[in-house]
């Protein structure tokens, strides 16, 4: 699977995106959380750009399978040094995205496990949660840095809180951890047989 994945393109414009004949999965969450790391394990490659700085994906960023699968990766949220008039053209972008677009098929929102849910976090899924609805999955990142039982029993707390306060199924991955990678690639592959 991993040599058929290739980078699309990176949009700025909704008219600009390709055609709707694909099927497509967003990766979205905080800056920092984990993304681009997270779609190069589920792809086994490495397609998406890795930074140290938060903030820098400024557009939507394509990748795709075979003419198949397409996974949009959003710009993370909650951290940007982008000039105001920028950060509207991509909230608009976004906007127009998630209320327009006729093939999404999910929307994986992250989360860090060492974290949790922060306001940002929460505002978004209700948001979300109006046009999208049960098509939206979270996803928990970096498990490996939980290391004491304190952080760990936490993160049971952010697992109950999304399936009980936010009815959402969720997974909890590392990209240190192939079973859970190999988890969340099953699953997904399981929607294009």
């Amino acid at each position: 699977m991993a040599h058929a994945w290739k980078f699309l393109a990176e949009y700025h414009q909704f008219e600009n995106l390709p055609q709707e004949d694909i099927p497509e999965i967003v990766f979205w969450g905080r800056s920092n959380v984990g993304k681009s790391s997270l779609i190069n394990s589920v792809t086994k490659s490495k397609i998406a750009k890795i930074s140290k700085t938060p903030g820098r994906t400024r557009s939507l960023v394509y990748f795709e399978l075979e003419k198949q699968i397409r996974f949009v990766d959003f710009p993370g949220y909650g951290y940007s040094k982008i000039p105001k008039m920028n950060e509207y053209k991509l909230d608009t972008l976004i906007e127009l995205y998630l209320s327009k677009r006729r093939n999404i098929m999910l929307l994986f929102l992250l989360i860090d496990s060492k974290h949790g849910f922060k306001e940002i976090d929460k505002i978004i899924l209700n948001q979300l949660d109006q046009v999208l609805k049960n098509k939206i999955f979270i996803i928990f990142t970096k498990t490996d840095r939980l290391k004491n039982q304190k952080d760990k029993n936490l993160l049971i707390e952010y697992n109950q809180i999304s399936e009980k306060q936010f009815n959402k199924k969720f997974f909890n991955t590392s990209i240190k951890d192939i079973n859970t990678i190999i988890l969340l690639k099953k699953f997904v592959m399981k929607f294009f047989k």
